[in-house]
């Protein structure tokens, strides 16, 4: 068994203000792109613009959320993915066609470029991920203390992952999340649903992205990259082994970006 020790973000990263968004767009993708975004501190200029570039489906989702916060975060995102894409694609944000496969997964097809990406959110951090040749799954989730994992192991790990979490009580809540968002990462970048596909085992160094179900990617490999985000957030990335480096930007704090080398 192998498992990668995450990258950790210093815990004294600023809140956001995206106040000149250019600076993290870029127009070439070379490699790998990963960007964490702090929705809840996005100001309200910046959202009223990321609105303009949703889709119909999409606004008519916004207003469904039940909270200001959770409809602010989904805005953010979804304004900032199409601004990105429309970047990269030469085309306006809110003309750029997202399509979905039937168990959620996002793709632009048809253009004269290539991108593969993928999104997650998780109480108010955001995680956008770019890859211009491979297939690619993200997941963010904040490890709450107080959450009862214990159930969902029995539920939905196999035992072999369920001894390796309990092997130290110490670990055991960290173990957990990064063996959860392993499982919603490689499920996202395969193509498949989670749901009732959960208890695929992902302790593995390498993941083959051909599965016991039929609608497998059909993608050779993917392999772990984890980032412990202001020490609560648990970032992971299931990505082509052959993908290199990952650009990973923190708006607001680094818009260079910094290498997340392999290994």
């Amino acid at each position: 068994m192998y498992m990668i020790d995450p990258v950790v973000l210093s815990g004294k990263v600023p809140g956001i203000l995206i106040r000149e968004p250019e600076g993290i767009l870029f127009t070439e993708l070379n490699s790998p792109a990963l960007i964490i975004l702090k929705t809840d501190a996005v100001q309200s200029d910046d959202l009223v613009r990321y609105g303009s570039f949703l889709s119909e489906k999409e606004s008519v989702k916004s207003r469904r959320f039940r909270f200001p916060g959770d409809r602010m975060s989904y805005i953010a995102v979804h304004g900032l993915l199409r601004l990105m894409l429309g970047r990269y694609l030469g085309i306006p944000p809110e003309t750029v066609d997202i399509t979905y496969n039937e168990f959620g997964k996002p793709s632009v097809t048809g253009y004269s470029r290539q991108v593969f990406f993928n999104l997650s959110h998780s109480s108010g951090v955001s995680v956008l991920g770019f890859d211009p040749k491979n297939e690619l799954g993200i997941d963010v989730e904040r490890m709450h203390e107080e959450f009862e994992y214990e159930s969902i192991v029995q539920l939905f790990f196999t035992k072999k992952e369920g001894r390796y979490i309990q092997h130290s009580k110490e670990e055991s809540r960290k173990r957990f999340y990064e063996i959860w968002t392993r499982k919603e990462a490689y499920l996202k970048a395969i193509g498949t649903g989670i749901t009732e596909n959960l208890r695929v085992e992902v302790l593995k160094e390498r993941m083959n992205g051909k599965t016991a179900w039929d609608y497998g990617s059909g993608h050779s490999d993917f392999i772990f990259r984890s980032i412990l985000f202001e020490q609560n957030y648990r970032i992971t990335l299931a990505m082509n082994p052959g993908s290199g480096n990952i650009r990973l930007i923190v708006p607001g704090v680094d818009e260079k970006g910094i290498s997340i080398k392999e290994g």
